[in-house]
């Protein structure tokens, strides 16, 4: 029998960023080098980080941020160093990126 979604599974938050044309290199080097060290990668219960960057896409730009399961995810969204990792990104509207997009997922397949 299936699990119900989220529960002991992994899930992820994605971060979507749509990035000013022409700041790509500059938001780079402050999502790697700044961003994700000094808070995003230091949220709670977070298992691993990765980003990507699509030519053809919109937006550009994604971050992965792992969980073990959507309990932990809601654990570290709700923590002061999600907050602080929001405030940071927030700060770069208008100056790195139009926006930014964050979703939850839970894992559905496979079941382990």
């Amino acid at each position: 029998m299936a699990q119900p979604i989220g529960i002991n599974l992994n899930s992820i938050l994605i971060v979507s960023a749509d990035v000013i044309a022409g700041k790509e290199e500059e938001f780079n080097k402050w999502y790697d080098e700044h961003h994700i060290p000094v808070y995003s990668g230091k949220m709670p219960l977070l298992k691993s980080v990765k980003r990507f960057y699509s030519k053809k896409s919109t937006p550009q730009f994604i971050a992965i941020y792992e969980y073990a399961s959507f309990s932990d995810l809601k654990n570290s969204m709700a923590s002061k160093e999600s907050e602080l990792a929001g405030k940071d990104a927030d700060e770069q509207v208008g100056i790195l990126v139009k926006s930014f997009a964050y979703n939850m997922y839970s894992q559905i397949y496979p079941i382990q």
